[in-house]
């Protein structure tokens, strides 16, 4: 029987989580599943955990490991990552969505419900293995992987002014309260949009290379749901062992209208402006300084000559 090394971050979805794991703690003990469960304090710690417990064990002694996540995307790719670095061999992955995203659950088929997710993962026999997408920023030297998307330009900005917005506590609780938070979202989209100058992009996939001159967003996405449930890259496929890019170029005030009203429906890959790849193997050079985001958390500012791609890695679910 597999044991599980379980790390919680308590304050997803604003505190919610802390209530999951008292349930799905409940189902463990009943069942007697072998379980060892830390909670998460603060950014970061889930890598300190990884370190501690994986980073200098043998291989042959974590072969009976799953490494459990009960939380939010962040948490997720953050454990992916200190896994990827720290780990003698690939730990399976399970996760327990919470939170209003989850794009990574929605994209492989987790059930929402916190227990039916936690069903699924104890019915697992085997792992399943996903792709993930894989970077190396060769200016910065660093190299790292994401479940969801990287974006650079206007949803990169978008997040980080919502990350703001989310320090204020009394006006976040009163968001909560009116059902306004996505209303919220929209209006940072449109203050992203504001103040996001253009930037050029050089572009090579394989030994094509192609050059935009006032590009306002760049996403590479590894299945199609964004933030808030929003699909930015509709053929986007998780299984399909590549990546979708999409450049929204000369992206005007009326074009940004239409680009809106267009993903709503699902026909942003129709506009002319809206230019659509998907390949295994993708570069990406900007010269300019511009914001990131990495499933959905900031990424800072920075110049990039960064390559992308996809690997396999086991995840502990059995979603049938």
């Amino acid at each position: 029987m597999k044991t599980f090394f379980i790390i919680v971050n308590p304050n997803a979805d604003h505190g919610q989580a802390a209530n999951v794991w008292e349930q799905v703690e409940q189902v463990l003990l009943t069942r007697q599943v072998k379980y060892e469960a830390h909670q998460t304090t603060h950014v970061g710690h889930a890598k300190q955990l990884i370190h501690l417990n994986f980073g200098k064990q043998k291989a042959e002694n974590l072969k009976d490991r799953v490494v459990l996540v009960v939380g939010g995307d962040g948490t997720l790719n953050e454990t992916l990552n200190a896994l990827k670095h720290e780990a003698p061999l690939e730990v399976p992955l399970a996760f327990i969505p919470v939170g209003h995203n989850n794009g990574f659950a929605k994209g492989i088929g987790t059930a929402s419900d916190p227990l039916v997710a936690l069903e699924q993962i104890l019915a697992a026999t085997e792992p399943t293995y996903y792709n993930v997408g894989e970077y190396q920023e060769t200016t910065h030297n660093e190299q790292g992987y994401f479940l969801n998307d990287f974006g650079i330009g206007l949803d990169a900005y978008t997040i980080s002014l919502n990350a703001n917005v989310h320090k204020h506590m009394r006006l976040r609780k009163i968001l909560l309260k009116l059902h306004l938070n996505f209303l919220a979202y929209l209006v940072n989209v449109f203050t992203a949009f504001l103040n996001q100058e253009a930037f050029a992009v050089t572009l090579r996939i394989g030994d094509k290379y192609e050059f935009f001159k006032h590009a306002r967003l760049v996403n590479i996405a590894n299945h199609p749901y964004f933030e808030n449930g929003i699909i930015l890259s509709p053929e986007a496929d998780i299984n399909d062992h590549q990546l979708d890019l999409i450049i929204a170029d000369n992206l005007g005030f009326f074009k940004f209208l239409a680009l809106s009203i267009a993903i709503y429906f699902q026909k942003q890959l129709k506009l002319p402006y809206l230019h659509h790849y998907k390949d295994k193997n993708i570069h990406l050079i900007i010269n300019s300084l511009e914001y990131g985001q990495i499933d959905g958390e900031e990424a800072g500012s920075k110049y990039y000559d960064i390559f992308f791609g996809t690997i396999k890695y086991p995840f502990w679910i059995n979603i049938q």
